[in-house]
């Protein structure tokens, strides 16, 4: 997993994928029982309980975990799910490049 330390390489990985608000289709769900993600912040987490603001087709997300990072998470599979992590950022760096 890549680890983002600049706004640029932010700006920059977030532009890459066509990413939107949770709330323009509120039918989307990270509901992958037992499925974790490693985070940033050295952790594994539970998809189903994550909690993201931010997803994109098919089955993209950035996932906000207690510790303040964030982490791009893709889905893949159909009948056995994996967990694929694209990048990870701390919280205040998101904040910084999204003013």
């Amino acid at each position: 997993m890549k680890i983002i330390e600049s706004v640029d390489e932010l700006k920059n990985e977030i532009a890459k994928v066509k990413w939107f608000p949770r709330e323009k289709n509120p039918l989307v769900s990270s509901n992958y029982p037992r499925l974790n993600y490693e985070c940033g912040c050295g952790d594994k987490h539970l998809l189903e309980y994550a909690v993201f603001d931010l997803v994109a087709p098919p089955a993209k997300f950035i996932f906000q975990c207690e510790n303040d990072y964030l982490t791009a998470v893709k889905v893949k599979g159909l009948f056995k799910q994996k967990s694929i992590e694209l990048w990870s950022c701390k919280l205040d760096l998101f904040s910084k490049a999204f003013k």
